[in-house]
């Protein structure tokens, strides 16, 4: 006959649809002008040659960065933390093209979270017992990834809004 598990207190899921941190909608990214250049004094410090090069690199910086925002907002959208266990460490490798590890691991627990709130929650369990050790290490990386994606929206909203006052005209 087997011998009972112990039982233990199991933290509660937290309840995602009630997040308390604020999350400021992001404005659209304002278009880059394509108008054409203005004069640019002249001091002495560039020729007209120079001058055009670093507008285009301005312009080009700046494309680039919208487009990195506007990325980073799409992942921000989501979380999805997945934890694995491994009894072979070394043979462990993350997959870029899958975002997931692969080699001797064993997917333990997954949380997916969308910004409006819906969660999709797989528990792990032993012999039918929840895991609480694996779940207590889960839950704790959920709340990481919660306070970093808040982090990351409100760094978007204040660098596209600086983005905006750099472009909006002066009236």
């Amino acid at each position: 006959m087997s011998k009972p598990r112990p039982t233990a207190d199991i933290p509660a899921m937290p309840d995602f649809s009630k997040d308390e941190t604020p999350v400021p909608s992001a404005p659209e990214p304002a278009p880059v002008p394509q108008a054409e250049s203005a004069p640019v004094a002249n001091y002495g410090w560039f020729d007209a040659e120079s001058q055009g090069k670093l507008a285009d690199s301005t312009q080009n910086f700046i494309q680039k960065l919208g487009s990195f925002l506007s990325k980073a907002l799409d992942d921000a959208l989501t979380l999805d933390v997945r934890t694995y266990v491994s009894e072979d460490i070394g043979s462990v490798t993350y997959d870029k093209e899958k975002s997931e590890l692969v080699g001797s691991v064993q997917l333990r627990a997954m949380t997916y979270v969308k910004i409006d709130g819906d969660t999709l929650v797989c528990v792990p369990e032993t012999d039918g017992e929840l895991d609480t050790a694996v779940w207590a290490v889960h839950m704790d990386m959920v709340n990481q990834a919660r306070e970093s994606r808040a982090e990351l929206m409100k760094a978007i909203v204040s660098t596209a809004g600086s983005l905006a006052s750099v472009f909006t005209p002066k009236s």
